[in-house]
């Protein structure tokens, strides 16, 4: 005779509970959004972002996707990720048309490296701003890595980039690392357009990628390549730092190079504070 296994009430009301029960919406709602949770960042990166007026530098940076419904960023309701597909008005950020033109804007999105997330924060510096000397170098002294922006139907915007290129060069020669990366925004020109061809913006010597703000082609590929280019640099920064405390040889102290922590709080004190108290008391240099 076979035993038969004997449930009690609890039991029979549980086993009936999971029968009856039917997914809903919400739920699946619920198991998606956590699916699709990015992970929790690992690190961060300081980008400068320059260029000549109407070459695309804010275009490039407000590629961002927000939730459509509570109208707040992607991840974590603080943050953004880089959009896809043709750039329309509904994809800006609230408000991104109130900021005066000749104002720093600041952005921060969320980039994907090697399957690690990480927040890049990025400032850009007004076109009428860019042979400012002072400025310019107090920007390059809280950020690690600047994109290059000129327009590919500009020449002009392209001797421009050189230009800044060669600037930044001398202020950091022989004083730290810094990354670069030049950026041919508008490659959906058509090639009667065009006064800048591929090949001369190779030609200039760091890493060079061809986008388009208006499509979205290439935008990823800007911030991955120039994030991986930075922790690369950070990387032989350590390897230097140890092999002078292995030699116990004292390394020169300069001005110019500024500590990780030190470099996030000239950050949060230039690029925020600054706009309120500039706007109160009508002119105001940037602390340091």
């Amino acid at each position: 005779m076979t035993d038969l296994m004997v449930l009690t009430e609890e039991e029979v009301r549980y086993f009936q509970a999971l029968l009856e029960w039917e997914p809903s919406d919400d739920d699946d709602d619920d198991i998606q959004e956590k699916s699709l949770s990015p992970e929790r960042p690992v690190g961060q990166f300081m980008f400068l972002v320059l260029g000549s007026k109407g070459c695309g530098k804010t275009s490039i940076l407000e590629r961002v996707k927000f939730e459509p419904e509570r109208n707040v960023p992607l991840y974590l309701s603080n943050d953004a990720q880089f959009c896809h597909g043709p750039f329309t008005a509904e994809d800006r950020p609230p408000g991104s048309k109130e900021q005066a033109v000749d104002e720093e804007r600041d952005y921060r999105h969320v980039v994907m490296i090697d399957d690690q997330t990480y927040i890049l924060n990025a400032l850009e510096l007004p076109s009428q701003h860019l042979f400012d000397e002072e400025r310019l170098k107090k920007a390059l002294q809280i950020t690690e890595a600047a994109v290059l922006v000129y327009d590919v139907n500009s020449r002009a915007s392209l001797c421009l980039a050189s230009d800044i290129y060669r600037r930044i060069h001398e202020m950091i020669e022989g004083t730290r690392r810094y990354g670069l990366v030049l950026v041919g925004n508008k490659s959906d020109s058509k090639d009667e357009e065009r006064e800048v061809s591929w090949t001369e913006g190779y030609k200039l010597g760091c890493t060079f990628i061809e986008t388009s703000a208006r499509t979205g082609e290439n935008i990823d590929e800007v911030f991955t390549q120039l994030g991986r280019e930075v922790l690369q640099l950070r990387w032989l920064g350590r390897q230097q730092r140890e092999e002078i405390e292995r030699s116990s040889v004292e390394a020169p102290q300069c001005c110019s190079d500024v500590s990780p922590s030190h470099r996030i709080a000239r950050w949060k004190s230039w690029a925020r504070p600054w706009f309120h108290r500039r706007a109160r008391e009508g002119k105001c240099s940037a602390p340091y």
